[in-house]
């Protein structure tokens, strides 16, 4: 390799290690306290150590990596086994400069959002429509007498929403999270629910009541519920939060179901309700449905 590879190498690094897009701004609020919670220090700048390593050890070693793996699925993290260049054009191999169109199976700093998109939500295709469908589910979950009109906060936006997220941070496997809220109606007293729906993670599975305290740092009385054999943590709140109540269930195969619901809607001054929406043990049953349970 010779100085002018080496620069056009190291060129390259630095334009894939720029910041992803900042996320989507709509339902920012309820984003931040997940975010607060998943979010962990990113590792910008690991992937420029092997190219730094490799021009302090000499154009040789450096010369070893391409030989095995393009400057781009060094620092892009592309998926799959690397193909080896022929050696007859190990020095004469362009670099490539196209960055991949799909999410690698462990996140790293500088890829690209999976399936085309702008930042981490699917605003359209199947994924933004199994939200949408969670959310048509949450509202046909409703018991008589309560509602989900489509009303709007002060400043316009509309009080049910649907959401899918790709939720991996960096050196993550991935993942990601459907939601849906809703507003719940009964007697023009306001109150809500929400229900979140995480694809298998990777991360070890634990206690129902640990998992439930896990649902945006919550603190409050958790107790188990036995649901046809299936335990499920259900957690009273201790009057902070968003939420008053919620149940939490984890499949064996590694999806994880939140259930959640509060007799105050915020950031509206309509009054609340008088009464929660469901008992614990009706949480619990709505936590382990299998019309709220996305694995993919």
């Amino acid at each position: 390799m010779n100085e002018e590879d080496l620069n056009e190498a190291l060129h390259d690094v630095i334009v894939r290690s720029s910041p992803p897009p900042s996320m989507d701004p709509a339902h920012a609020l309820e984003q931040a306290r997940r975010a607060r919670k998943r979010r962990r220090a990113t590792w910008a700048g690991l992937a420029v150590v092997p190219l730094v390593v490799g021009v302090t050890a000499g154009p040789a070693l450096f010369t070893n990596y391409t030989g095995h793996r393009s400057v781009g699925q060094m620092v892009a993290g592309g998926p799959g086994t690397p193909s080896a260049f022929p050696p007859s054009a190990s020095a004469s191999q362009p670099v490539s400069t196209v960055a991949p169109t799909t999410a690698p199976k462990t996140r790293k700093t500088g890829d690209p959002w999976p399936e085309g998109q702008a930042d981490r939500t699917a605003s359209a295709g199947p994924r933004a429509d199994r939200a949408v469908k969670l959310m048509n589910d949450l509202t046909s979950s409703l018991p008589p007498g309560f509602t989900s009109p489509d009303l709007k906060y002060p400043g316009g936006g509309p009080m049910r929403w649907p959401q899918s997220q790709y939720a991996s941070s960096d050196g993550e496997p991935d993942y990601w999270e459907y939601s849906a809220s809703i507003p719940v109606q009964k007697d023009n007293r306001v109150g809500k629910l929400l229900v979140l729906s995480t694809t298998p993670n990777g991360k070890p599975a634990t206690d129902p009541c640990t998992l439930a305290k896990g649902f945006w740092g919550g603190t409050g009385t958790c107790d188990l519920v036995d649901v046809g054999g299936k335990k499920v943590g259900v957690l009273t709140a201790k009057g902070r939060g968003s939420y008053d109540q919620w149940a939490a269930y984890r499949y064996d195969d590694g999806t994880v179901v939140y259930f959640a619901q509060a007799k105050k809607s915020d950031r509206t001054e309509r009054s609340p309700l008088t009464q929660p929406v469901f008992t614990a043990r009706q949480l619990a049953e709505l936590a382990t449905s299998p019309k709220f349970k996305i694995s993919t």
